[in-house]
């Protein structure tokens, strides 16, 4: 359940830059001398197009969760240094109730929970829309 709630007009909450952050996975795979097929292949994907639209900026599309914990393993860095976070000013805010994400293995949300900042767990919540229970 979702409820929405007016705050101060002055109020930021931190979000995914998902072009930044397609930038960065691209600029990341090919520091550690990956290529898309090879990545494709660790990920146990039929094909790429998935990876090329994690990276292209002008989409809009990021990995999901367990594939970003994938990444983030396989590049050697923090979803804090995968994830490019900006602060937009609101007026509302959705709030959702915490609960275990539908689909998402217990081991993704624990790295997650245990690995990233707090801005970065409320922007995953919002981009991804459920609550890790972040106060």
């Amino acid at each position: 359940m979702m409820a929405t709630y007016k705050i101060s007009p002055n109020f930021s909450i931190p979000l995914i830059d998902v072009p930044a952050t397609s930038k960065n996975l691209k600029n990341l795979r090919e520091s550690h001398n990956f290529t898309v097929a090879q990545v494709q292949k660790l990920l146990g994907m039929e094909n790429p197009q998935s990876i090329y639209s994690w990276e292209n900026s002008e989409n809009k599309y990021l990995p999901r969760l367990d594939n970003l914990v994938f990444l983030a393993k396989l590049y050697e860095v923090s979803i804090d240094e995968l994830l490019v976070i900006k602060m937009e000013k609101t007026d509302g805010m959705a709030v959702c109730e915490p609960g275990m994400p539908f689909g998402i293995l217990q081991e993704t949300l624990e790295f997650i929970t245990q690995t990233t900042s707090p801005a970065t767990k409320i922007a995953i919540e919002k981009y991804y829309g459920f609550s890790l229970g972040v106060q």
